[in-house]
């Protein structure tokens, strides 16, 4: 197994700064067609709706309008997007949720869902991470895919996923899971960014073809105790499957993964919900640890 450091003084946030400058990836949202107008007034007010709930960190209810189909969530997303990059966030990769037959069962879909996370919602290892606008989190065991090429579907393979990613590391997902209950769809999931919350990014950085992820296993401890397992196996037969799809998912819409991203591919144990003052340690087979606390 080879380790890639990322040196004692340097956390994962600034190498992946530094990644990010020398590659020129550029901070762009890119749209095809989609059904969202400027002047659509259920769409846009399903926007506002969305809008303040990312913001202030409250529960999104009710929920969104049940007309919206998968391309109106997806366009709210992209568009929301496009409302925190004018405040100033800057987009450093994307989630894929949805990844066990189960949830997919629960919302009636027969695939995953797919979110932006953004600069202001990573930590580093061990970060105390605040919760406060958030409406009821739940931390996630996750891979983490670096990746050092561009990767465009249509057509994308497993094979052009190992060549286009410079490292795996562990990470834990924040699921902020602030759509909930009888009558949730996917199209509420989708256009609050797959409910993406936040990433804390683990520090050592392990070359993936070293590694068979499907056997990566995962171990949670949640204030001290042990509290959850599982494997990569878990996460659609392989972590490195939901990138597969990510990326040919994303070319519905012309866009793409870049170089200097990170991608994470989905939980490999059942969310943990997490309030101010708790602890989250996990530990991986191979990948090594992440932790967090929480305040």
């Amino acid at each position: 197994m080879r380790v890639l450091s990322c040196g004692k003084a340097r956390n994962f946030r600034s190498l992946f700064t530094e990644v990010i400058y020398l590659t020129g990836v550029e901070n762009q949202v890119l749209l095809g067609e989609d059904s969202m107008s400027d002047n659509d007034p259920i769409l846009e007010e399903n926007l506002r709706r969305v809008l303040q709930s990312f913001r202030t960190g409250t529960p999104a209810s009710p929920f969104l309008s049940p007309e919206l189909t998968e391309a109106d969530a997806y366009a709210i997303q992209y568009r929301l997007v496009e409302r925190l990059k004018e405040s100033g966030e800057i987009i450093r990769g994307h989630k894929v949720a949805l990844t066990t037959n189960a949830a997919r069962v629960h919302l009636g879909v027969d695939e995953p869902c797919f979110g932006h996370i953004l600069d202001t919602r990573i930590y580093a290892n061990g970060s105390a991470v605040p919760l406060s606008e958030l409406a009821d989190p739940h931390c996630e065991a996750e891979i983490a895919f670096f990746l050092k090429d561009d990767l465009r579907g249509p057509g994308a393979t497993p094979v052009q996923v190992m060549a286009a990613t410079q490292a795996v590391l562990p990470a834990i997902e924040l699921v902020d899971l602030k759509v909930q209950g009888e009558g949730i769809g996917a199209t509420d999931v989708i256009a609050h960014q797959a409910l993406h919350g936040g990433v804390i990014i683990g520090s050592r950085m392990i070359d993936l073809a070293a590694n068979d992820l499907q056997y990566e296993g995962a171990t949670v401890e949640y204030n001290g105790l042990l509290v959850g397992s599982g494997t990569g196996f878990e996460v659609m037969g392989n972590p490195i499957n939901p990138i597969v799809w990510l990326a040919n998912k994303m070319a519905e819409f012309d866009d793409y993964l870049r170089a200097g991203e990170i991608i994470i591919s989905g939980s490999m144990v059942t969310p943990i919900r997490v309030s101010p003052g708790d602890n989250i340690d996990i530990t991986f087979t191979r990948l090594g640890s992440v932790k967090a606390s929480f305040i």
